[in-house]
């Protein structure tokens, strides 16, 4: 199935929940991160449970520090 994560296409399995996504297709860290499907932002304690469906569009944030 075809998805956009931060507005590039990606190719990910069938019935792929969010954390699935993150830990598993693109293998990133989670701490610090936000994550939005379709402009709502989904809260992390939802990941294991929230299945992506075709042509979602997921955004990435990453919290930085700095001044």
């Amino acid at each position: 199935m075809n998805i956009l994560v931060n507005q590039q296409p990606r190719d990910i399995p069938d019935q792929c929940s969010l954390e699935q996504l993150l830990t598993q297709v693109l293998g990133i860290p989670v701490a610090g991160l936000a994550v939005a499907v379709d402009q709502t932002v989904i809260p992390s304690t939802e990941w294991p449970d929230y299945i992506l469906r075709p042509a979602d569009k997921v955004m990435l944030i990453r919290a930085t520090q700095g001044g």
